[in-house]
């Protein structure tokens, strides 16, 4: 107040005196910033009112209005003053009655009095109403006021003046205004008697200075408030309910009353302000059970967040004042909360998350309020902990601090959360991730991200088994869910105040993930998710914008800032007044959507809807055509994006009304301008008839990716992607990242879009005419990665198709030759094209694409013609790793650029290890005053750490002035010897920050870009946690838990790429050092220096496994300088072998091991009692003896008994349990002894097969004869005949020998193999091989004896994948030796009790094996005609094999009665099923009921009967918990096409899920079960190598029942559909739609099969024209099924990967009849499916047109692969899979030789079968419709020459076993032949045989041959 006074008095006591104006400014100056205004026209426009009425009351003529002095408010004329402030100086007038004056004031500011009156009407109610109001209060002074009051109104009332009419509709309009304008003046007294105002009066201090006049009590204003209602002519009981007539109004009250808060400066009236609020907010909680006319749930939702804001934006320093204000704030939050958990059930627990998170940190910074904050915080949880609506609220909340003050919350938290039980951490995870963040309050998820860092840390182990799980699966990840929650979290706090909390807590928490394998390639986050939410719910389009724009609004409602919710309220009521506004509400009032209560109020009741007027711009086009709108020069992003976004909507292209009204908003929100922008320009387009927009903005939108291109080619060094150089130029500074991916988010969502009805994906990438190879480079800058590479595949498709065109026309002067240039446009002709286009290098682009994706095959796709140029080829040498070669090249191109250069080659010779070398060559560079650019700097901070320099390095800063990352780390390991922990941890702090933010800057599409910054941040962490080992002196405890837990995490990184390992392993040596630098006592010493050998050899395994060899002899070498090598031996010694061994020095490798075993061997005592040693003793003779026989030095039978025999010898003579290490020793030596000997049997047994044995016993028998005859004819002894004898003697001993050694090997073999699966999991593969020698020598005793002894001890489930092959081998004759079956049977029974639901399908198959006939009637007989396998002759094996499965199912039987009864009754009633004619029905596609009298609409609830189709898991324990059952079967089925009409039906399981399944008869299903079977063991190889399973390379499986030799039941495949369905369906085919003008299918189809009998080179020509007219397609089925490049890249991958992988397993297994209905494509992944492998062991070459490809990759099938075609992926994954099946040749032949001489497989090809195979009614399907027409055509393709068949099958027909044995012999020599690499006679590399077989399948002159329903030309 006294301010006021003497501001009063300076201004007053000289209005002439303008002078000394000037001192009182000074002195005003000086108390307005002790006030803390923002300037002095601040200060004095605040107490404006207080100076006004004081002037006014000097009644002096000198000190009327217009003499006021101005000047001081900084206004310049008294127009300009009246003019701003008008609305402050009426009322004075009028209380006054000078209504003289105001008509002048009117003049001066040229507007008409009455028109002022009425502006200013709210305001002088103020001065009048709570006077009337007041009448009982008989004070002199008021009952004066009073009278003035009435004496005003009255004046007002008089017609010349409002009249009474005007002042009702005022007083009625400008409700809300008056309400404001009366709460504003609340001034509580201190000293108020409790009656009057209470409540409020406990947060008034006696100081607080008073506002401006008038001010009354809350009491008075309390009582006009409720006479303003009783003036209205209502019944109404309270204002609120008037107010509720309209409920908009509270939030004009509410916004009013936030801005006058926001407005001010002065923290006393904020806080006034804030109680004014507190009272308003009490008077309508009392009343929100009435619904605030529909209002209640927004009132709510603005308090609670207008609070939180409050409290968020505390000052620095805190004042008493702002304690009470924040005292206020939590009285009224409680108040709300309250009101919300008594009245509106579930109002709060959406918002409960913010509110606790906000009050947390306040509790936790403000001792003074702590118990207040405290207080509401145990009424939020512990008091509501059983209200139903908050429970779950609570459970999800994120936990408590640690503190005291929290314990009883935290407590009460955990005992809801924890409910259930203590979670796991994938549960921890999944809770964390359930929390929905508000954007704009990032800092509320601070304890969640502490808490989610200690459960990273602490949970390792489980953290192992989820990544084992996503490998499997890897789009359900929920680590890569949880990087990217974190990722956006720090994206919404990067611009946040105090924000660095939270960028520092999502460090620590990627810190502990680390940069493990994610195993997936795309971060799987679509950028626009609202959009897709929009199209799921609404079919409208206009609907779905509205939806969007609502959503946005309503965020906005609660934004921080005041303008943004006032401009989102004028938005929103407009939109909602507009007809697609209601439209859209009444659509959506169905869904219940939360959304809609909050808008609520805003809707208004006019009948009449907003039309927004059509803009009526001339020439609209002109406004936009304007470059500098579109490209930013040297302005901020911000304003670019607004002046953009505003001209667009200016524009008058915008027809669609909810966006035009979006623009206040767009005014005020930048990132809301970024998601307008695309919809604006596709609404111009949609609404552009004749183009004109199209052009325009095509031509200004290429402009901006023009100005793109040329700023990323100035600004890209030829530094790696991940190292942006920092020399860009400036007057595209502004075109920062953000602006780039607003622009290329435009492009995105237009291509998203459809074009037309009829239009495909192609089309619709061109809304707009852009050169998308300069979008891709913007994309490729944003580190958009995937988006580049979709947009350089639609402009390689552009140019071709352009090309193509061109062509046609140029049809008739075509040659030869051009054709067969262009039958595919290839990377290096695209290159040229596109340099020529617009000088960029199309393959420069995709390399540098690939690089940054990670994806370890695609970089060798970018062309051939490219790896001569020096970069091209460093490139690859550093992707492989290989140094050296990198060295080289980098040191003789002296073209490269300097910089390019020195970074190669520091980067090269650390990957090499050559750390001396290095830091001479560091020497050498700074010597010469090098230009150090902030990249080379880094680079030396990095060696100075990893060679421990600690000498002083100058920094060089880059241009924000922070250090880098390695300087950082660098400082803090300096810091950490010279123990400053403070600025240790303070580096620490700020390199993670930075690494944070800057992965924020860019896209986040790609995970492998994350890798990098993963990796720094857990060096980060790691170093962080060691700085408290330094502060104390350290325990060896404490040394040995460290090392354990890095352990932990390097386990988890197992998977990852050697250079995300190495850094963290190169710390680790580091900061051992270190400590071993500082230790002086000894026993610690020796403890660092144990732990320091370890993670050595540690590191030296992870390098040689990732065929570094430089690294670990570094590694040895620093071993050895800590470990004299007095005594004894150790690991690293063995360790050290083996880098010899790596690195091809094998004598100096055997010379080491030699030299461990002989002071092993000289020290037994020691060993036996020693298991470690033990276990070194028997690793080294086993790798002697293995690598000795590598290298042959040394004969078998040594090896045998002094090395491999030996080990085992040593390690079975440890008894008891070992530790995991000795027994996977044990396992290791039982294997090596087993593969030995096995080789050993092997090689005998080769040699007793072959032709030289078999000379060798002929001569023998000849020579016996010889002998024979001689002693008949009693010829006399002479030389000759001792000779003779002599030699026969010998041979015959030689062969004795051989036959005994042979036996040897054997039985060695079985009892190590049986030893081996018998200690451990490891090797399970090897069951195979066991399986095999015993099947081979059934007759040989001694064999089944040791399966007798020792098959009861392997655990049965072992068995499980050899189930179909044992079983097969079943019988009861004593046949064989020592009783086989006896054994085999018993094993049988053994596996079907521990297994049931594996195995007994299998059994009843065979104990069914006849049961068809019986089953079905006699007429089904007749209609055998035609079916692939011919019945077979029942022979008396067959009766055997059944009598021994039915005693099988007795034995189970027995066990589990109920189990049995019921699959017996499901076998059956499918075996019916199978059986039943479908030919009535067989024009029918839609569903048709089963007949009621089969078996199978009876079946319901079988308990114990899982779904026949379903994979289920092996479970080794046998236990076999929560299976999925049979529950009943849909009641209808439907018929899939094919000969036999197989039926379709739907399984219900006891999951309630409906699994399809196709039920086929008189078709033998084991051909395809056991090729099931093959590729399963076939992905378990690809699982088991590293390579193959980084890249997921897998054969896709469905299962397969056979129920008798005749029928069967197959897993349907859901979702997928035949390759030709989606390319040459007649209708909808994709050959159709994207190439109308091409040959249909069906003509070439014609084409072809008149060629069929034409000689080949007529037919190759005939061939390669069809080609011409018909090309391909199949790219763009990734292209529509998945819009998101994340996502299209990752499927087409999958795509090309399986496309690899299934085509070198088919090659290996000659599976055939690959034509495009037997290929399914599925539509969620992108993967191929085979299915009908009837045609296998290359059967498909004896065919009457015989097969002649490997393996089907047409010219589609490439197409699918994209722009590189074959190369790259294609041929990299097609090595990889070759080399693993190559590598298992053992494994696979032993299967296979199984499957072979299974008596139950026929595999063979016979005259049956061939016809049904080429003369095939389904593939025919699309030619049925036109062959009908032409009779002689069906006639004469029918006549295939049966005869001819005959012939031609005759010797396979005799079914004689010996030309059996022959054929298969024959298939085995083939298969080893392929897994050796001989094709055509020549052993070929694994590289050479797949360019072989890619050159044959792709090969025009074999495709040519094939027969034509196989579409080669598809």
């Amino acid at each position: 107040m006294e301010v006021w006074v003497c501001q009063f008095a300076i201004v007053s006591c000289t209005p002439h005196a303008i002078s000394a104006l000037l001192l009182h400014a000074q002195v005003l100056k000086k108390i307005s910033d002790i006030f803390g205004y923002k300037s002095i026209e601040d200060f004095m426009t605040s107490h404006l009112d207080y100076l006004v009425m004081e002037w006014l009351k000097i009644n002096d003529s000198g000190y009327s209005l217009s003499a006021f002095p101005y000047v001081l408010l900084n206004y310049t004329s008294l127009e300009e003053f009246y003019r701003s402030c008008y609305k402050v100086l009426v009322p004075h007038l009028v209380i006054r009655s000078q209504f003289e004056d105001v008509k002048s004031l009117a003049d001066q500011i040229e507007k008409d009095w009455r028109q002022v009156l009425a502006d200013c009407f709210p305001r002088i109610l103020v001065y009048i109403l709570p006077y009337f109001a007041c009448e009982s209060l008989g004070k002199s002074e008021v009952a004066e006021q009073r009278d003035t009051a009435s004496k005003v109104y009255d004046m007002l009332k008089d017609e010349n003046c409002l009249g009474k009419q005007q002042i009702d509709n005022l007083s009625h309009n400008n409700l809300p205004e008056i309400v404001v304008e009366l709460l504003m003046t609340l001034h509580e007294p201190h000293d108020t008697t409790v009656g009057e105002g209470a409540p409020l009066s406990k947060y008034v201090r006696e100081l607080d200075p008073a506002p401006n006049p008038p001010h009354f009590s809350s009491y008075v204003i309390q009582t006009t408030l409720d006479y303003i209602n009783k003036c209205h002519k209502s019944k109404l009981t309270s204002l609120v309910a008037v107010l509720s007539k309209s409920p908009d109004s509270f939030q004009k009250i509410l916004l009013a009353l936030c801005k006058h808060a926001s407005d001010t400066n002065n923290i006393y009236k904020k806080h006034r302000v804030l109680v004014i609020y507190h009272l308003f907010v009490s008077l309508l909680l009392k009343e929100i059970k009435d619904g605030l006319g529909g209002a209640w749930a927004f009132v709510l939702r603005d308090v609670i967040y207008t609070l939180i804001h409050h409290i968020n934006s505390r000052p620095v320093v805190i004042r008493d004042i702002s304690m009470c204000s924040f005292s206020v704030c939590c009285d009224l939050l409680h108040d709300v909360c309250h009101t919300a958990v008594t009245c509106c059930n579930d109002a709060l627990e959406s918002h409960l998350h913010v509110i606790v998170g906000t009050l947390i940190p306040l509790a936790m910074d403000q001792p003074e309020i702590q118990e207040q904050v405290l207080g509401l915080l145990k009424y939020l949880v512990i008091d509501n902990k059983d209200n139903e609506n908050l429970y779950q609220a609570i459970k999800c909340l994120d936990p408590f601090p640690e503190y005291p003050a929290f314990k009883d919350l935290r407590a009460t938290q955990q005992k809801i959360k924890y409910s259930k039980g203590p979670y796991s951490l994938l549960e921890e995870i999944d809770h964390f991730l359930s929390v929905g963040v508000c954007d704009s309050l990032p800092l509320t998820r601070l304890e969640g991200l502490y808490d989610l860092r200690k459960q990273l840390e602490q949970y390792k182990d489980q953290m192992k088994e989820l990544l084992k799980n996503f490998q499997e699966k890897p789009e359900d990840s929920v680590v890569v869910k949880l990087v990217v929650s974190l990722l956006q979290l720090s994206k919404a706090a990067v611009n946040h105040p105090g924000g660095t909390a939270v960028l520092e807590a999502v460090g620590s928490c990627l810190g502990e993930i680390g940069p493990m394998d994610f195993s997936t390639i795309a971060l799987q986050h679509a950028e626009n998710a609202l959009d897709s939410k929009a199209a799921d719910l609404l079919e409208d389009r206009k609907l779905q914008w509205v939806f969007i724009m609502l959503t946005q609004i309503n965020i906005a409602l609660t934004d921080n800032c005041i303008d943004i919710r006032a401009a989102a309220v004028s938005c929103l009521k407009n939109i909602l007044a507009t007809k697609s506004g209601s439209e859209f509400w009444e659509v959506y009032k169905t869904k219940t959507d939360p959304m809609l209560i909050y808008l609520q109020p805003f809707r208004m009741s006019r009948k009449k809807f907003l039309v927004v007027p059509s803009s009526d711009v001339e020439a609209p086009l002109e406004t936009l055509d304007d470059t500098n709108l579109w490209i930013p020069l040297g302005e901020s992003h911000e304003t670019w994006i607004k002046r953009l976004t505003s001209s667009v909507l200016d524009s008058g292209g915008v027809q669609s009304e909810v966006l035009q009204l979006m623009k206040p908003l767009c005014e005020v929100k930048t990132d809301l301008c970024q998601t307008l922008l695309p919809y604006l320009i596709h609404d111009i387009l949609l609404h552009d008839s004749d183009e004109s927009w199209r052009n325009l903005l095509s031509v200004h939108i290429q402009k901006f990716f023009t100005a793109c291109c040329k700023f990323a080619s100035s600004s890209r060094s030829s530094t790696p992607p991940n190292s942006d150089s920092e020399q860009e130029t400036h007057n595209f500074r502004s075109l920062d990242k953000v602006s780039r991916r607003a622009m290329l988010a435009v492009v995105d969502y237009l291509r998203r879009q459809k074009r037309s009805v009829s239009g495909t994906v192609f089309d619709d990438s061109f809304w707009l005419d852009l050169n998308y190879l300069e979008v891709a480079i913007a994309a490729q800058s944003c580190a958009a990665h995937f988006t580049a590479l979709l947009y350089a595949e639609i402009y390689a498709d552009k140019i071709n198709r352009d090309k193509q065109q061109k062509r046609s026309s140029f049809k008739a002067a075509k040659s030869l030759t051009f054709e067969e240039e262009s039958q595919r446009t290839t990377i290096t002709i695209l290159n040229e094209k596109s340099k020529e286009e617009t000088g960029i290098s199309l393959q420069d682009l995709l390399m540098d694409i690939y690089r940054s994706i990670g994806e370890p095959d695609s970089l060798y796709g970018c062309g051939g013609g490219r790896m001569l140029q020096p970069l091209a080829r460093i490139r690859t040498y550093e992707h492989e790793a290989v140094w050296e070669k990198a060295l080289v090249t980098y040191d003789l191109e002296a073209s490269l650029s300097p910089s390019t250069r020195q970074a190669g080659i520091i980067e090269a010779l650390q990957n090499f290890g050559l750390c001396h070398t290095l830091s001479m060559y560091l020497k050498g560079l700074e010597h010469e005053n090098t230009e150090w650019c902030a990249e080379l700097q880094e680079m030396r901070y990095q060696a100075a750490w990893r060679n421990m320099q600690w000498g002083h390095l100058s920094s060089v800063k880059d241009e924000t002035g922070r250090p880098g990352y390695h300087e950082s780390l660098y400082d803090a390991l300096q810091s950490l010897r010279d123990k400053e922990f403070s600025t240790f941890y303070d580096s620490l702090k700020d390199a993670r920050v930075n690494e944070v933010e800057e992965l924020c800057k860019g896209s986040l599409e790609s995970v492998y870009s994350l890798y990098p910054t993963l990796c720094r941040l857990q060096l980060i962490g790691e170093l962080e946690n060691i700085g408290q080992l330094f502060s104390r002196s350290v325990t060896p405890q404490q040394l040995n838990d460290i090392y354990l837990k890095w352990q932990r995490q390097s386990q988890l990184l197992k998977d990852s790429d050697f250079c995300f390992q190495e850094p963290v392993m190169a710390l680790r040596t580091v900061i051992l050092e270190i400590l071993l630098e500082k230790e002086n006592e000894n026993t610690k010493r020796e403890c660092i220096k144990d732990i320091l050998t370890k993670h050595l050899v540690e590191l030296s395994r992870l390098a040689r496994t990732a065929k570094n060899t430089q690294i670990p002899e570094r590694a040895m070498f620093q071993i050895k300088q800590y470990n004299p090598t007095a005594y004894g031996v150790s690991e690293w010694q063995l360790e050290e072998a083996q880098v010899f061994w790596a690195k091809k020095e094998e004598s100096l490798a055997l010379n080491i091991l030699k030299r461990m075993i002989k002071t092993l061997d000289a020290d037994l005592f020691q060993v036996e009692n020693d298991p470690h040693l033990k276990l070194m003793y028997t690793e080294c003779l086993r790798l002697c003896g293995t690598w000795l026989a590598e290298t042959c030095l040394e004969n078998p039978t040594v090896i045998m008994q002094k090395y491999l025999e030996k080990a085992v010898e040593i390690a079975t003579s440890h008894s008891g349990d070992g530790s995991d290490e000795l027994k996977k020793g044990k396992m290791k030596a039982f294997l090596s002894l087993a593969r030995f000997s096995d080789n050993q049997y092997q090689r005998i047994e080769n040699y007793m097969k072959s032709s030289e044995f078999e000379n060798k016993q002929a001569l023998l028998k000849k020579a016996k004869e010889e002998i024979g005859l001689i002693r008949e004819r009693r010829v006399q002894t002479n030389r000759y005949t001792v000779k003779v004898q002599r030699e026969l003697e010998l041979d015959e001993c030689a062969i004795q020998a051989l036959t005994e050694d042979r036996k040897r090997f054997l039985c060695k073999a079985v009892e190590n193999y049986i030893s081996c699966l018998l200690s451990g999991e490891e090797h399970n593969m090897w069951i195979f091989r066991l399986c095999s020698l015993w099947l081979e020598n059934s007759g040989v005793d001694r064999v089944n004896e040791m399966m007798k002894e020792n098959a009861e001890k392997i655990p049965s489930y072992k068995f499980l994948p050899l189930m179909y092959q044992l079983a097969a081998r079943m019988g009861t004759k004593m046949m064989g030796g020592f009783g086989f079956h006896e054994v085999l049977n018993k094993l049988m029974s053994r596996i079907s009790l521990d297994h049931p639901h594996h195995a007994l399908f299998i059994i009843l198959a065979l104990a069914n094996a006849n049961k068809d006939e019986l089953l079905t009637k006699p007429d089904a007989k007749r209609r055998n005609n035609l079916i692939k396998n011919a019945p077979k002759e029942i022979s008396q094996l067959d009766v055997d094999r059944t009598e021994a499965a039915r005693n099988i199912i007795s034995i189970v039987r027995k066990k589990r009665a109920h189990m049995v009864r019921d699959v017996e009754a499901l076998c059956d009633a499918y075996i019916t099923l199978a059986n039943l004619d479908a030919t009535p029905w067989k024009t029918q596609r839609k569903g048709i009921r089963i007949p009621a009298d089969q078996p199978i609409t009876k079946l319901k609830n079988l308990k114990d009967v899982v779904v026949p189709t379903m994979e289920i898991k092996v479970d080794p324990t046998g236990r076999y918990e929560n299976l999925v059952t049979i529950m009943s079967f849909k009641p209808e089925f439907r018929l899939a096409g094919g000969l036999n009409l197989p039926k379709i039906i739907d399984c219900v399981g006891s999951d309630g899920k409906e699994r399809r399944q196709l039920v086929k008869g008189r078709d033998d299903l084991r051909q395809d079960a056991v090729m099931q079977q093959v590729f399963q063991m076939c992905n378990t190889l690809l699982q088991q190598n590293t390579e193959t399973r980084k890249r997921k390379l897998t054969i896709r499986r469905y299962k397969v029942v056979p129920l008798s030799q005749r029928s069967g039941v197959l897993e349907w495949c859901s979702g997928t559909t035949p390759i030709g369905e989606f390319l040459v369906n007649m209708e909808e085919g994709a050959h159709k739609r994207y190439r109308p003008k091409d040959y249909s299918s069906y003509q070439c189809q014609k084409i072809m099969m008149d060629a069929q009998r034409k000689h080949s080179e007529e037919k190759y020509n005939i061939f390669m024209e069809v080609c011409e007219n018909f090309q391909p397609v199949f790219r763009y089925f990734c292209m529509e099924k998945f819009l998101d490049p994340a996502v299209w890249f990752e499927k087409r991958l999958a795509y090309t990967r399986s496309v690899a992988t299934s085509s070198i397993v088919g090659y290996i297994l000659g599976l055939g009849d690959r034509h495009v209905q037997n290929i399914l494509i599925d539509e969620q992944t992108a993967e191929l499916v085979h299915i009908d492998l009837g045609v296998a062991f290359e059967q498909g070459k004896i065919l009457p047109t015989p097969e002649t490809v490997p393996f089907r990759l047409t010219r589609d099938i490439v197409d699918g692969m994209g722009i590189t075609g074959v190369e790259g992926v294609f041929r990299r994954c097609c090595e990889k899979t070759m080399a693993v099946m190559r590598n298992s040749q053992e494994a696979l032949l032993t299967i296979v030789e199984v499957l072979l001489y299974d008596p139950l497989f026929d595999w063979t090809m016979n005259p049956l079968k061939a016809l049904y195979l080429q003369q095939r009614p389904e593939d025919e399907a699309d030619m049925s419709s036109t062959l009908s027409t032409d009779p002689q055509g069906c006639k004469r393709k029918a006549r295939i020459p049966v005869l001819m068949l005959l012939c031609f099958f005759s010797y396979a027909a005799s079914s004689d076993d010996q030309s059996f044995n022959k054929v298969a012999e024959r298939v085995l020599m083939r298969l080893q032949e392929k897994l050796k690499g001989v094709e055509e006679g020549t052993v070929l590399s694994v590289g050479g045989q797949v360019n072989l077989l890619i050159q044959q399948a792709m090969d025009p002159k074999n495709l040519c041959r094939l027969f034509y329903g196989w579409k080669p030309w598809v």
